[in-house]
C-alpha cells in the first residue's frame, strides 16, 4: 500500500476531532454555572481538538511545499479549490443565520455592502469557524514564495527557522505575561501559523534512525501529558480571569498546544499507517474540507432544536450523542452531494 495512508488517516481523526470540540465548546463558558465535573469533561474534550488545526496547516505543509513549479497553475489549481468553496459555504452561512439564526451576531442584512463585509472581514452566520480558510489562504500567498527558499535550504537552516518560531510564538509573549518584560528584538516574522506550514514539511520528511514504533510510542505518551498541560492550564488561567474562560497562553501556539500537534503528526506517521475501514476512510478524507465548512449548521440544529448539547442528560452522553450525528449529516450531505456532477465547488 502507499505510504500515505497514515495522512488519510490523520486527516479524518483531525477533521472529526474539530467537530467534536465544538461539541464540547460551550460548556468551557460556564465554570461555576454547571457542575464542576461537567465543566472538566467539556475542558479536557476542548483541549484535546486543539491539535487538529495545526494538524491540517502541517499536513498541507509536508505535501505542497517543495512541489510548487507555476504561479498561475497554482493560483488557479490549488488556491481556487480552497476559495470557492469558502466562499460558497460563507453566503450559505448568510443566509441561515439570517433565517436561524438566535443572536444578532448571526444576521446578515442581506445588502451588497453587509455582504461583502462579512466576506472580507468573517463572522458570516456566526461561521466563527472559517477563521481557518482566511489563515490558510493568507499561507497559500505566501507558499510560492516559501516553496522556493525550503528547496534550496539546508536542514539546518529550516531547524534554524523553527527554532526562531517556536521563540517567538513563547518565550517573548510568555516574558511578557508573566515577568512584564517585554523584548524589543523583532523576530515576529518568524511568527504565525506559517511555521506550522514548515513544521509539516519538516516531521514529514525526516528521517529517524530509532525504530519507527518507538517513536510513535514515545509521541503518543508526550502528546497525554501535552494534552493534561493543556486542560489543567486553562483551569488556572481561567480561575485566574475570575472564572470567565481564558485560554490567551493555549492557544494554537503555545507551547502545548506546538507538541501535542509535533506528537499526534509523528505518532500516525510511525504508528498508523494502516488501513482503518480504507473506504470509508477515503471517502471522508475527500469530503474533509466539505465536512469542516458545513458542521456547524447541523450541529448547532442538533442542539437548538433537539437539545441535544453538552448539558443533554451527561456531558459524556451530550457531546457524544451530538458529534455523531453531526458527523452523520456532514458525511451523508457530502456523500449525496458529490453525486452531482461538477459540484466540488461545494465538497471542496
Amino acid at each position: 500500500m502507499p505510504k500515505v495512508i497514515w495522512i488519510s488517516n490523520l486527516r479524518v481523526f483531525a477533521t472529526l476531532t474539530v467537530i467534536m470540540l465544538h461539541c464540547a465548546a460551550g460548556g468551557i463558558y460556564l465554570m461555576g454555572k454547571i457542575p464542576d465535573s461537567w465543566w472538566w469533561i467539556c475542558n479536557a474534550a476542548n483541549a484535546f481538538g486543539r491539535f487538529a488545526v495545526p494538524i491540517f496547516v502541517m499536513l498541507s505543509g509536508y505535501l505542497l511545499l517543495g512541489k510548487y513549479k507555476n504561479l498561475i497553475d497554482f493560483l488557479s489549481k490549488r488556491f481556487s479549490r480552497i476559495f470557492i468553496p469558502f466562499l460558497v459555504w460563507t453566503l450559505i452561512y448568510m443566509l441561515w443565520g439570517s433565517y436561524f439564526g438566535v443572536i444578532p451576531a448571526e444576521k446578515t442584512k442581506l445588502e451588497i455592502i453587509d455582504i461583502l463585509r462579512k466576506i472580507m472581514f468573517g463572522g458570516a452566520g456566526g461561521s466563527g469557524h472559517l477563521w481557518f480558510v482566511y489563515m490558510l489562504l493568507g499561507i497559500y500567498l505566501f507558499l510560492p514564495i516559501l516553496s522556493k527558499w525550503i528547496t534550496q535550504a539546508s536542514s539546518q537552516e529550516i531547524k534554524y527557522f523553527l527554532i526562531l518560531w517556536v521563540i517567538s510564538c513563547t518565550v517573548y509573549p510568555y516574558f511578557n505575561r508573566f515577568l512584564g518584560i517585554k523584548i524589543n528584538f523583532e523576530i515576529r516574522y518568524f511568527s504565525g501559523y506559517i511555521g506550522y506550514f514548515v513544521l509539516g514539511y519538516f516531521l514529514g520528511n525526516i528521517q529517524f534512525s530509532n525504530a519507527i514504533p518507538k517513536i510513535g510510542y514515545l509521541a503518543l505518551g508526550i502528546f497525554v501529558i501535552s494534552w493534561i498541560i493543556t486542560f489543567v492550564g486553562i483551569y488556572f488561567s481561567t480561575i485566574s480571569n475570575r472564572s470567565i474562560y481564558e485560554a490567551n497562553l493555549f492557544d494554537y501556539l503555545s507551547p502545548s498546544v506546538i507538541m501535542m500537534s509535533v506528537t499526534a503528526f509523528l505518532a500516525f506517521k510511525n504508528l498508523f499507517n494502516l488501513e482503518f475501514l480504507p473506504n470509508l476512510t477515503t471517502q471522508i478524507d475527500k469530503f474533509s474540507y466539505g465536512m469542516y465548512l458545513m458542521h456547524l449548521i447541523p450541529m448547532k440544529t442538533i442542539s437548538r432544536q433537539w437539545h441535544i448539547n453538552f448539558k443533554w442528560i451527561h456531558p459524556i452522553i451530550g457531546i457524544s450523542t451530538q458529534f455523531i450525528l453531526t458527523a452523520l449529516v456532514c458525511y451523508f450531505a457530502m456523500l449525496i452531494i458529490s453525486k452531482i456532477p461538477k459540484t466540488s465547488w461545494i465538497t471542496g
